[in-house]
């Protein structure tokens, strides 16, 4: 398929549906929960139960199959293109992949980015885990409402593995001779996450490591005033 005609998703920000850079907007709490829970698959089928089950909660419809079928076919056309939801033994799946939707794209960086970093190749694990943790702005930690209205076990698992990816960041940084940004993002993380022990123990390394550039600075300094 054209790149530009891809229809992409956006999860851990605001909610929104692109094709081409242009939003595609997508009314109603149901269709907008069919479409993230096809999402979160990345392009593999979702039974019929379990999107009946996401959509309706504990109120589902007289008549589900045909309910969901319904909803299937008004989000079509909210799309724009019958291709983007196909009909599969037993479910439906949306025409993503992994790079259309940014929660599954997050999911990926974070952990190549922390493979590359026990393999100690920080600076790709850097860049790596940059870009994963720069989908979720300024939000890392946080369950993104669109997918906790569907899936609340992904919307946990997210959030959880944000906040081990801005800590990986932090280490990667570490590694790096990069202290005050490593400092400076575990200071963040810690106000929204003041118990997680691998975070503080990175700060005081990060801290340590800035202490111990200010002392060489003014040792060096003290050596050059003397020789004046």
């Amino acid at each position: 398929m054209d790149e530009d005609a891809r229809l992409r998703v956006t999860l851990l920000g605001a909610f929104q549906a692109s094709r081409g850079g242009a939003a595609v907007p997508v009314p109603g709490a149901r269709s907008q929960g069919l479409l993230v829970r096809l999402a979160l698959a990345g392009g593999r089928a979702v039974e019929q139960g379990v999107l009946v089950d996401a959509i309706w909660a504990e109120n589902p419809p007289a008549g589900p199959a045909h309910a969901l079928q319904a909803l299937v076919s008004r989000l079509r056309r909210t799309l724009g293109s019958a291709g983007d939801v196909t009909q599969v033994a037993g479910g439906y799946r949306l025409d993503v992949d992994a790079a259309d939707v940014d929660a599954l794209r997050f999911e990926q960086l974070a952990a190549a980015g922390r493979d590359r970093l026990r393999a100690d190749d920080p600076n790709a694990a850097a860049a790596m885990l940059g870009e994963a943790v720069a989908l979720w702005d300024d939000r890392p930690g946080a369950e993104p409402a669109v997918v906790a209205a569907v899936a609340p076990a992904a919307a946990t698992r997210l959030a959880h593995a944000s906040v081990e990816a801005v800590a990986d960041l932090a280490d990667a940084e570490l590694s790096l001779g990069r202290a005050e940004a490593a400092a400076a993002r575990l200071t963040v993380l810690l106000a929204e996450h003041p118990v997680h022990e691998r975070a503080a123990a990175l700060l005081m390394d990060a801290l340590a490591a800035q202490g111990r550039r200010s002392v060489g600075k003014r040792r060096a300094c003290g050596r050059a005033c003397r020789a004046r």
